[in-house]
């Protein structure tokens, strides 16, 4: 079945602070993300009627849990819902207008009412601007909080769903560089400075105790910091992929080791109060692996394939291995049952073959046509 013709939206833009220097940001990510295929630059303010809006399919939808995904057509991004029993079938939502040659990055708040974006919307290749944008996924309205945010990061809701939590640099630099401003932006558009970090990159991974916590990227390595006092150091190195138990008991993230090339390994750390133990490895060498999502109140999975140069037995418990390629796990629906991958049908990191959108559960696994992002859950 076809997605649900809509209007495009209408932008409101509530905020529009002065935007920094964001080099730091993509040289701390160089080698850990693909490299964006850069096109022409192309800006399209797309308008339109939100009173005949594009979120009524949507809001009139059949009860059940739906995917919220995404998919890039030039310099639009296109929102939609797909119902886990029904991947085929996307109801579209709303679309998105960004710079050519970039992807929009988000997640849905925990009611699963609102996506928020982060949206490069202005700048060059080299020197990208980007936006927090918030999509009323009832109504299809698309509003502009705040600009002048890092471009490469994941948004994080506040648990009651009324703030996002979003970087961007400071206009203040320490003295040994780079800073780093953690701001929260509240949906009615106030603006919060929480903290601000000395730091090459700062990304916030979820709630503790009331607390918030982030990891910061500095020349220690990776330390995870709650209310930005550190209470873990991770690792020596670069991390990435960091997934929070939904209890916040413990994080799950992606070491990246450049001793002798790049090398992704799976950690988990445990939390006991302000007391955290050692970031343990969890695969077994000559496992790689990209990608954490945990299962409500389960252990993380990771996506994992052996090295080339090594020969292994049976992989990592973590791994996703009932299909041939490999999946980098996306998140879990709220109940446990069904799971997101971006599934590779290649054998390794260094040849991971082609990409496709998928949602395992307990039928088996089935493709999102046509989509390539993935932003969160929501349930009618």
């Amino acid at each position: 079945m076809a997605s649900t013709p809509v209007s495009p939206v209408r932008y409101r833009t509530r905020h529009q602070p002065g935007t920094g220097r964001l080099a730091r940001l993509v040289l701390v990510l160089t080698g850990l993300v693909a490299v964006l295929a850069i096109g022409p630059i192309l800006w399209g303010i797309i308008a339109g009627d939100a009173k005949q809006g594009p979120g009524s399919a949507f809001a009139a939808a059949p009860p059940g849990t739906y995917a919220l995904v995404t998919r890039t057509e030039g310099s639009v991004d296109v929102i939609a819902a797909v119902r886990v029993d029904q991947p085929a079938s996307p109801i579209e939502i709303a679309r998105v207008p960004h710079l050519e040659g970039f992807r929009t990055r988000g997640a849905v708040d925990p009611s699963g009412r609102f996506a928020a974006l982060v949206v490069v919307d202005g700048g060059s290749p080299v020197q990208p601007h980007a936006s927090l944008i918030v999509v009323d996924l009832q109504r299809g309205v698309a509003e502009r909080l705040v600009s002048g945010i890092d471009p490469l990061q994941m948004p994080l809701w506040t648990t009651t769903g009324d703030a996002v939590i979003v970087t961007r640099p400071s206009a203040a630099p320490s003295s040994g560089g780079a800073a780093v401003d953690l701001l929260e932006v509240r949906l009615d558009g106030a603006v919060r400075l929480r903290w601000s970090q000395a730091a090459l990159a700062l990304a916030p991974v979820g709630w503790k105790d009331g607390r918030l916590l982030a990891v910061a990227v500095d020349a220690r390595g990776s330390t995870l910091q709650a209310d930005g006092q550190d209470l873990l150091h991770l690792s020596t190195s670069i991390t990435r992929d960091w997934a929070l138990a939904p209890d916040g008991s413990a994080i799950a993230f992606v070491e990246v080791s450049t001793d002798s090339g790049v090398r992704y390994s799976a950690r988990v750390a445990v939390l006991d109060g302000a007391v955290a133990a050692r970031a343990q490895a969890l695969s077994a060498p000559g496992i790689e692996a990209l990608g954490a999502a945990w299962a409500p109140g389960g252990s993380p999975t990771f996506g994992a394939v052996p090295r080339h140069d090594v020969v292994m037995g049976d992989a990592s418990a973590q791994s996703l291995r009932d299909a041939p390629g490999f999946d980098v796990p996306l998140g879990y629906s709220p109940d446990g049952s069904h799971l997101v991958v971006m599934h590779w049908n290649g054998s390794s990191f260094a040849s991971p073959g082609r990409p496709e959108l998928q949602v395992i559960g307990p039928a088996g696994r089935a493709a999102i046509p046509g989509f390539e992002g993935f932003l969160g859950w929501a349930r009618r």
